[in-house]
């Protein structure tokens, strides 16, 4: 009879992406649980550290540590079902352009990764905070005054750009080797 060849599968998570889900994931869902974060007035928008832990997370583990995190993030918050989708698609937008942003940096060309994660970011934040635009537009029947609209939408927005932005440049420069985004699209970590 003839041999069956048994085909080793890369498993979906390494070791370093389970462990990056159960710190960055565990931690933000921790601070929002107790409720450690700062209301942004006139808005239910809150300040808290789920942001910060995202875009990391997102950049040095992937895609499915970024979804893991980010459901993991947004399951104690005030809108579940809304936050439940919203982390993971900043996260998967950060992760979307890791990589080329690595390259760059390895090129030395740090303004233009910096850009496009910064682009990045900023897509994510318009992509997540339409439907909440949408929100306010049909709770008034029209487009709401101007200011107000801005200050339920794009302030908020504008802070959480620069709380994801601010910190993932910081944490890129000063500890790379754990940055490095490893990670592949089909799952697990390049070896080494």
């Amino acid at each position: 009879m003839g041999e069956k060849k048994i085909e080793k599968r890369r498993p979906l998570l390494t070791a370093r992406q389970v462990g990056m889900i159960a710190a960055f994931g565990g931690l933000g869902f921790a601070w929002r649980a107790l409720g450690l974060v700062v209301l942004i007035p006139p808005t239910t928008y809150v300040l808290g550290i789920r942001y910060t832990l995202l875009a990391i997370v997102s950049f040095a583990g992937g895609p499915y540590v970024a979804i893991a995190s980010g459901f993991l993030m947004g399951l104690p918050s005030a809108y579940p079902l809304y936050d439940c989708v919203a982390f993971p698609l900043i996260g998967i937008t950060i992760a979307s352009v890791s990589k080329r942003a690595w390259r760059w940096m390895e090129e030395k060309k740090h303004i233009r990764a910096y850009s496009l994660i910064l682009v990045a970011i900023i897509l994510a934040e318009f992509i997540i905070s339409a439907p909440w635009g949408a929100f306010v537009i049909a709770m008034f029947g029209v487009a709401p005054f101007w200011p107000f609209f801005l200050s339920t939408v794009a302030g908020p927005s504008i802070v959480h750009i620069l709380q994801e932005f601010i910190p993932l440049a910081i944490v890129l420069r000063t500890s790379p080797e754990f940055m490095r985004p490893r990670w592949l699209w089909s799952g697990g970590e390049e070896l080494e």
